[in-house]
């Protein structure tokens, strides 16, 4: 039977900034699905986020994402399939393990040069702005051949159009739109420069490749757009959030330490407990009931994956780290499932192994705090002790 859908709280009231077990129970205690002030529904359970994630014809990423105050097209995510499917057979090649492999040797030694650099400065460090919020920037330029150089303005741009993006509102904000214009006039220059020309960088690549009659220009800076929105700060909190788990847990870090197995483990359940992507958006496109809550066709819902990935129907231990590799929702379900998961998967493992070769011991010197309200969960500061 129908049945009233309960009120979802404003950001505000979910204490994630200390306490993100509390915050995502509290979350679950609104069951399966519930609704903001502003008539925004939000999936909770792991059951609910993943019927959902798998039927893009009604919970469409169509119009979905425009709170990000793209001038373009976002690709691939802002598409469904058939469309959503083209995107990926040209795209997926780019992104898979073998080449992503390709490229560890350079973005292996871009991670030991900024460890070093913490070395060198000894006693503690703040690990978030020296390493985690620096490397996946680089990673990006340095994939996309763009100049290294600009690694604090693109870090600016994607903080800034983050800061201003608001959850429970459909629609971007003047300063959301006015940030994201500077970053299409940037990608758009390096786009014209490389168009025609033959290289090793993935901008080229993707120029260059006709595989299902190739890319427009619109739509390789939307997917730009994406690696620099959805790829930066996703890997910088899973980072500062690997970082403090293992400098909590000396038993744990250990077990990482020596055993490669381990570290994978390890990556897969951060990735559970601590996702950096707490929910992402879809529209509905007919009426359709969620545990017995009836949500209208046009509504905008969020996805809780973080929920989702800490639901105690699904896992045994649902709050806690543990040593065996469980099936997370951090890169989501469906055909939507992460494009750059195998690169986020391998900057995290190439950042633990740097590290631990040149820092074995530490912990942390100052209690952390989560940044809320937030698009992504992530340390604002992460204090680590060297030694």
């Amino acid at each position: 039977m129908p049945r009233t859908c309960p009120a979802f709280p404003p950001m505000e009231a979910f204490p994630f900034a200390t306490d993100r077990t509390a915050a995502w129970r509290m979350l679950h205690d609104l069951g399966e699905v519930s609704v903001s002030e502003q008539g925004v529904y939000f999936l909770t359970g792991a059951d609910a986020v993943e019927a959902a994630a798998k039927n893009p014809e009604v919970f469409s990423s169509q119009g979905a994402f425009a709170i990000l105050g793209s001038p373009v097209p976002i690709v691939p995510i802002a598409f469904d399939p058939p469309d959503h499917t083209r995107y990926r057979r040209m795209l997926d090649k780019f992104f898979s393990p073998r080449s992503m492999a390709e490229r560890e040797s350079d973005l292996r030694r871009q991670a030991g040069e900024l460890i070093d650099a913490i070395v060198a400065t000894g006693g503690t460090c703040d690990v978030v702005s020296a390493l985690a919020v620096p490397f996946p920037s680089q990673v990006f330029l340095t994939l996309f051949g763009l100049p290294l150089e600009d690694r604090e303005r693109l870090i600016g741009w994607k903080d800034a159009i983050l800061r201003f993006a608001v959850v429970d509102s459909p629609k971007p904000t003047p300063e959301v739109l006015q940030l994201a214009a500077e970053v299409y006039a940037y990608l758009s220059t390096y786009v014209e420069k490389r168009r025609g020309q033959t290289g090793s960088d993935l901008l080229s690549q993707l120029l260059a490749d006709r595989d299902e009659g190739g890319m427009t220009d619109a739509e390789i800076i939307g997917l730009c757009f994406v690696f620099i929105l959805a790829g930066l700060d996703t890997v910088t909190a899973a980072l500062g959030f690997a970082l403090n788990a293992l400098a909590e847990d000396p038993t744990l870090r250990r077990r990482v330490v020596h055993d490669d197995l381990a570290t994978s483990e390890f990556i897969e359940e951060l990735l559970r407990v601590d996702g950096p992507i707490p929910y992402v958006p879809r529209i509905t496109t007919a009426d359709v009931e969620i545990d017995g809550v009836t949500i209208p066709a046009g509504s905008t819902c969020w996805l809780v994956l973080g929920a989702a990935s800490r639901d105690s129907g699904r896992y045994d231990d649902p709050h806690t780290i543990g040593d065996k590799r469980n099936n997370h929702f951090a890169f989501g379900r469906g055909p939507h499932r992460c494009l750059g998961s195998h690169l986020a998967r391998l900057e995290l493992r190439l950042v633990i192994e740097e590290w631990h070769k040149r820092i074995p011991e530490y912990s942390v010197a100052e209690a952390p705090e989560v940044l809320w309200p937030s698009s992504t969960l992530k340390l604002e500061r992460l204090a680590i002790k060297i030694g």
